[in-house]
């Protein structure tokens, strides 16, 4: 049977949702970060270049950009202590979600969410009321699997995800939130790099265009970091379509804000996910409330969205 996208019908606003079922099915208990050994049960990231952050990073003038390279070894500073980095091997975080549809449907929803990722496999979970269910996207580390909302259909972002799979399988998706981030490992993830200064809703970023080797020939990727702190603030995907060139508005954009310090690292604890496709605009709100790292015996089953 061929899968189709629907459009979601929603409630009104202040329908509210949790998830509880998922962190007992898959034996992840969320607890409140608390510093020990060191460094706190808490923040993220993974697979990571410790090669890159050992070297020496000459200084980036305030009238000259940094290379590629050397944005990426301040913005990997940004996050933490480059020898906690590579000690944190899973990551995952319980908070709560919110749900703006603007354009094909339209409503809100409240309702709670799960990240969980470790080495190259990651699940996200958004659930809502009963009438739309949300969103399971998930990574095995070589397959994207997305919950269909019914027998056959899927959402417009899990279809969006689950057809441009790659985002997810070179670890874009989530960005530092994610273990297989392809910027803690760059020497394991070579790409195409290019770096300007630009503006977006009048603030001044660095714009790092990311083209990973064997990607979508259809898309385009831009990063966006801080000119003074270099955390990753946002990510731009814009489609292709062939000599007609890309569209000017992201289809999908992801930003990241509100950062504080998780015992020794700075994480954000906002995200939002944007998908503006066609006739459908809709915002996912995701805002971070507790944290784990480390957890022993992630049950394998929850990067397997069903």
């Amino acid at each position: 049977m061929k899968r189709k996208t629907c459009e979601v019908p929603v409630k009104p606003p202040g329908s509210r949702a949790s998830c509880p079922h998922i962190l007992e099915k898959y034996g992840l208990k969320a607890r409140v970060p608390g510093k020990a050994g060191g460094f706190a049960r808490t923040s993220c990231s993974l697979l990571i270049a410790c090669c890159v952050l050992a070297l020496w990073i000459p200084g980036v003038c305030a009238d000259k950009n940094p290379s590629p390279e050397q944005l990426i070894a301040l913005h990997l500073k940004s996050i933490g202590d480059p020898a906690l980095l590579p000690k944190i091997e899973s990551i995952a975080f319980t908070g709560t979600a919110e749900v703006e549809f603007l354009r094909g449907s339209f409503g809100n929803l409240r309702g709670a969410s799960i990240l969980v990722s470790q080495g190259p496999k990651m699940a996200i979970t958004m659930e809502f009321s009963s009438n739309y269910h949300g969103e399971y996207i998930a990574c095995d580390g070589k397959n994207v699997t997305v919950k269909n909302y019914d027998p056959g259909q899927r959402t417009p972002l899990a279809d969006f995800l689950y057809v441009y799979n790659k985002i997810m399988k070179n670890g874009l998706l989530g960005g530092v939130y994610s273990n297989a981030w392809p910027l803690l490992d760059i020497g394991r993830n070579p790409a195409s790099m290019k770096i300007r200064k630009t503006k977006v809703k009048k603030t001044e970023l660095y714009e790092l265009e990311y083209r990973p080797k064997d990607y979508h020939t259809d898309m385009r990727i831009r990063m966006y970091f801080d000119t003074e702190t270099f955390r990753h603030v946002r990510t731009h995907y814009y489609l292709g379509y062939g000599s007609a060139g890309y569209n000017t508005e992201p289809t999908l954009t992801e930003t990241f804000e509100d950062f504080k310090k998780v015992g020794n690292l700075t994480l954000p604890h906002s995200y939002v996910i944007q998908l503006d496709r066609g006739p459908y605009l809709a915002n996912w709100k995701i805002y971070v409330s507790e944290w784990t790292f480390n957890m022993p015996g992630i049950n394998p089953k929850i990067f397997q969205a069903e």
